[in-house]
This record gives C-alpha cells, sequence and structure tokens, in this order.
C-alpha cells in the first residue's frame, strides 16, 4: 500500500510473470481501485479475536493479562496487537476508495463520498477494475454512472472500520447504507441496479445541456445486482431480501443444478460477445452466496429464513456436486463453469478460486 492508500491489483515481477500477462494487464494506474477482497482476511482475525470474547484495545487487553488462563493472553494479545496495526491501513483504504472512486453529480462536478461512486478504468465493454471484466454495464460509458457493486464494497469497508475502530461510530455506516438504497434500488424492477445519466424526457433543447441530465437506471440481474447480499449489507427481515433471494433461485434468471450463473438467462447480453462474466458460473461469486447466507441469514429469524436455508442446501450441494464430477471426468479444477451442462471451461488447471469448494464442503466462510 502506497501513502495515499492504493494497492496494486497484482505483482507481476520478472520476464516469466510479464510473459503470462497480457501487456495491456500489466500497466497498473494508482487512481484505479479494485475489489479490496484482502479485507476478508482482517475481518477473519476480528471474528475470531470476538470469538474468544476479547474485544478490548490492545492497552487494555495487556492490563487484563493477568485475568485468563496463562498462555491464553499471549495469543490473544498478539492477535489484537495485529488487527490494531491494521487499522491505520484499513482506514487509509478506504478513504482512498471515497476520494478517488468518487461519483460525479449529473452536471460533472464531484459529489460527496455518499452520493455514490464509480469505477475507474471503465471502457465500452469492459469494467476490469470491478473483477467482473465484461459484465455489463450501462450502454454507453459515462462519467456520470455510479456502481452498485462499488458501493457495496465502500459500505463493507466502512462498517469493517467501525468494527475495529469503535471510535469511528456506526453513523457513517447508517448514512451509507441508507444511500445504497436510495441511489441503487429500483423500485419497479425490485433490484440493485447502477446509475448512469440519460436525458430528461421533457428536456428543452432551450435549457442548458446539464439541466437536461438526470439519473436512469442500467439493469441487468446477476452478480452485481447482488452485492449488497453478498457482503452482508441487505437486514434478514427486508423485503429486498426476498426479492434477492427469488432471483438467485429462479431457474429463467440465475439458478442452475451447477451452480448460480453470473448473468440471467432473460439479459440480453447473456451469452454474447467475450462471455467471460455473461453467465458462465464463478466459484468465488458462489462461496460469497453460500457465505453469506450461512453467516447473516439462515441461522437469524426473519420472514425469509426458511428460504435462505432451502437455497444454501441446494447450492452448497449442487456446486460440489457438479465440481467433484468435472474433476473426475478430466482430473482438473476449471476457472468456471458452463452454466448449460455445469462442464469445466476457460484455464485449466485452476487451483485458484475453484479450490474454496473444500471451504464450501467444510462450511468455513
Amino acid at each position: 500500500m502506497d501513502g495515499n492508500g492504493w494497492m496494486a491489483r497484482e505483482q507481476i515481477l520478472g520476464d516469466e510473470a510479464r510473459s503470462k500477462v497480457p501487456r495491456e494487464f500489466q500497466v497498473q494506474y494508482p487512481d484505479f481501485a479494485n475489489p479490496p477482497t484482502i479485507l476478508f482476511a482482517v475481518e477473519a482475525m476480528a471474528e475470531q479475536l470476538l470469538a474468544r470474547g476479547m474485544t478490548r484495545s490492545m492497552d487494555d487487553a495487556l492490563q487484563a493479562g493477568g485475568a485468563v488462563e496463562e498462555g491464553v493472553c499471549d495469543e490473544q494479545c498478539l492477535l489484537q496487537s495485529k488487527l490494531d496495526s491494521l487499522v491505520p491501513y484499513t482506514s487509509r483504504l478506504l478513504d482512498f476508495f471515497q476520494k478517488s472512486q468518487a461519483g460525479d453529480n449529473v452536471d460533472g462536478s464531484m459529489a460527496p463520498s455518499k452520493a455514490g461512486y464509480r469505477w475507474r478504468g471503465r471502457t465500452e465493454n469492459h469494467t476490469l477494475t470491478s473483477g467482473l471484466d465484461d459484465y455489463p454495464r450501462a450502454s454507453v460509458p459515462s462519467t456520470g454512472e455510479l456502481h452498485v457493486d462499488l458501493y457495496s464494497w465502500v459500505a463493507y469497508m466502512t462498517r469493517l472500520n467501525a468494527e475495529l475502530s469503535p471510535a469511528a461510530g456506526d453513523a457513517e455506516l447508517e448514512s451509507h447504507l441508507e444511500m445504497l438504497d436510495k441511489i441503487h434500488w429500483n423500485e419497479q424492477e425490485n433490484m440493485y441496479c447502477d446509475v448512469t445519466t440519460g436525458i430528461r424526457e421533457d428536456y428543452d433543447e432551450l435549457e442548458d445541456e446539464d439541466e437536461g441530465l438526470e439519473r436512469v437506471f442500467a439493469c441487468h440481474r446477476g452478480y452485481v445486482s447482488l452485492f449488497p447480499m453478498l457482503l452482508g449489507l441487505v437486514p434478514p427481515n427486508s423485503k429486498k431480501l426476498g426479492h434477492i433471494l427469488s432471483m438467485i433461485e429462479d431457474p429463467e434468471e440465475l439458478w442452475t443444478e451447477f451452480g448460480v450463473r453470473s448473468l440471467s438467462k432473460r439479459d440480453e447480453f447473456y451469452g454474447q460477445g467475450e462471455n467471460y462474466w455473461r453467465g458462465p458460473i464463478w466459484i468465488n461469486i458462489n462461496y460469497l452466496i453460500l457465505s453469506s447466507l450461512h453467516r447473516n441469514y439462515v441461522g437469524v429469524e426473519g420472514p425469509y429464513q426458511e428460504q435462505a436455508r432451502s437455497i444454501y442446501t441446494r447450492l452448497r450441494d449442487n456446486l460440489i456436486a457438479n465440481v467433484f464430477e468435472q474433476y473426475q471426468g478430466s482430473r482438473f479444477f476449471w476457472e468456471q463453469y458452463n452454466p448449460e451442462d455445469g462442464a469445466g471451461q476457460r484455464t485449466h488447471p485452476f487451483t485458484g478460486w475453484t479450490t474454496l469448494i473444500v471451504l464450501v464442503m467444510a462450511e468455513k466462510y
């Protein structure tokens, strides 16, 4: 991490490593952000500490050392010390996202951080920085776009910072969650959507051009529209959760016998173009779906608890069965899986995120 909070997407060191990465992906820009998945490890450390009943600052932990069993305090204090040392970095990372990825107002001026966020580096067919390369966004790239997955990441970071540093408080998180729904929830489609700019229907050409612009939704049911749920930002009693769960288990939308597909079968871009994130099943996102269901909804009473439990059980069984079947037939783990027949495809052998299936089997999230 540099002094501004930017972290490189990957370290491509040496001629051999560079030979395996397309030239257009080798240069990395310090104003481009990428999904901060490294924070999952920090969150896991915090949860481990909480499970041991220790949530105090390092100073308090050291002072209370004699009150616990011998040997336990050393380990707990070490964990607490490591978490305390990470707080400045997680705060700097959040600050980087809020400043560098802040969305624009309709008139093109920079909006306040809570008014939305936009992935930098967007092109006509790709938003590589989001990690979901060719997933459909607004039809025409615009600096007026606001991306729901990015807003979800910022809200997630805000929540984690509040957990790591109680002094941060919950007010900012509550504000982010309120604005997430206000900006990105589409009441007509009952889903979270990206937002872009369009021309008002009643626009008069005599008006200033900026006054003719308005926010419009850019909706594509799939992984991007699930992100608020994936990161545990949707309350278990929210009607929005019910709509999201129904979308997941609908065979005409995202559900398959092999896992949750990346883009709705009804979407006009399903299976089109490069077809990288336009239908294929990805184990990393399916893992996040299972993780969120298991951690946030299956064990929490609410109107959608049984639906969440049913989806969790069936999806877990489907993923394990298909990955195992494909491995038996090919002796490979695959980068992604075909949503029509479950066949492994693209890069192989692929022991990256596809091996998350082992954690799915062990129900470790």
